[in-house]
């Protein structure tokens, strides 16, 4: 019998645009499973496997340009694992990336927008992405989950509490004739 082999950790193809004062990242794996997120000021990570038969694991850490807003960026994974992040401070960056150059980080022409166009092509589109916890966030966290919705429905229930006090202050039962 084979001893089973780990698969290798690949690294995704990431795509970015920017605005002056956004950045808008796409991980290029369609269908993505098993994602787990974090994202802070200064760096996101991400690792999640390919849908369908393939199920490869990808991963990367990228420390960022310049540092962002964390509470005011967004993500979505519907078809492929996409980003909206908040510069702190508005600005043109000259990479996604912090230092160096990586060769699966690309640039999205067809987000893409110069400084003397962005009036013409607008902000990202944003409407289908939700703001985010990033510490630890899973897939099923961000695409929802029908148990969270069950466990919330059952707040919205009507709960009779009744104080000591308020116990106390009821008449005294009566008994019960036949």
């Amino acid at each position: 019998m084979m001893a089973a082999t780990q698969s290798p950790v690949l690294k995704p193809t990431v795509l970015w645009a920017q605005r002056q004062d956004s950045v808008y990242v796409t991980v290029d794996i369609k269908d993505a499973v098993d994602i787990s997120v974090h994202l802070d000021e200064t760096a996101l990570e991400f690792a999640g496997r390919s849908g369908g038969d393939d199920k490869s694991l990808y991963e990367f850490k990228l420390e960022l340009f310049a540092p962002i807003r964390r509470q005011e960026s967004k993500w979505s994974a519907k078809r492929c694992p996409e980003f909206f992040l908040r510069k702190e401070t508005a600005g043109t960056w000259s990479r996604l990336q912090k230092s160096g150059k990586f060769q699966w980080i690309k640039v999205d022409w067809a987000k893409w927008a110069d400084s003397d166009e962005e009036d013409e092509k607008g902000g990202f589109d944003t409407d289908d992405m939700t703001g985010v916890d990033f510490s630890s966030t899973t897939q099923q966290e961000a695409e929802g989950s029908d148990d969270r919705d069950s466990i919330l429905a059952d707040l919205d229930e009507d709960i009779a509490v009744e104080t000591e006090d308020e116990a106390s202050e009821l008449p005294d039962p009566q008994p019960v004739r036949t």
